[in-house]
């Protein structure tokens, strides 16, 4: 179980929202949700801050052309390498282990440049999978896809957390189809309060963030 207290979220001389608590239990999938503006990106920057249990996803990672998939996500594997940027055993088996639970493995020699934007997504996922985190923190991970790529992300992220445990928190604008896949809710407004739903209330919790969604 991990739990955060007392964060305060400001922009600039602006406090956003005070004295957030919560805790995330193992293997639970949360929605982050909230207006533009309301904190989500700070707070998800702030928890990797918080614990070195946690791993942040960003979004906008560039397709550098001339790495494969599995050389980008050795990369993300440098805290456990060797002073030539070698990874060792249990890494590399936590790699392939990753790969295989993405479904990603034939994939692992194309080049990063050429994959779907979805598929480039399972890859950062890869490399957050291979560190050995308690928590993924995830930022809009179903930003720029279409349809189908935000449902099969949704999954996967469900997915990950039934098969391995680690727990995940991401943010999303994507309401409809991320409320199918998640444990909670997580909510700020942007009028500075902090809400928590659990399976019972998520959709209440969305409803008085955004009234006009439902």
């Amino acid at each position: 179980m991990l739990s955060f207290r007392d964060i305060t979220l400001s922009h600039g001389n602006r406090i956003l929202v005070r004295d957030i608590s919560f805790t995330i239990a193992p293997g639970e999938c949360v929605l982050l949700a909230g207006p533009n503006g309301s904190g989500k990106t700070t707070l998800l920057k702030a928890l990797s801050h918080r614990t070195a249990s946690a791993v942040l996803i960003p979004t906008g990672i560039p397709k550098v052309k001339g790495f494969t998939v599995e050389a980008f996500i050795e990369t993300g594997c440098y805290r456990s390498s060797d002073w030539r940027g070698r990874i060792g055993a249990k890494t590399r088996e936590r790699l392939e282990g990753a790969l295989d639970l993405l479904g990603i493995h034939e994939l692992k020699d194309r080049d990063i440049a050429t994959l779907s934007d979805g598929e480039f997504q399972k890859a950062c996922l890869a490399v957050a999978l291979t560190r050995e985190a308690e928590l993924l923190l995830l930022d809009e991970p179903t930003a720029f896809l279409d349809v189908e790529g935000r449902v099969a992300i949704l999954r996967t992220l469900r997915d990950v957390t039934r098969k391995t445990g680690i727990s995940v928190l991401f943010s999303s604008h994507e309401l409809h189809e991320s409320l199918s896949v998640v444990d909670r809710v997580l909510a700020l407004t942007r009028d500075g309060r902090f809400l928590q739903g659990g399976s019972d209330d998520k959709f209440l919790v969305i409803e008085s963030v955004f009234p006009d969604v439902f």
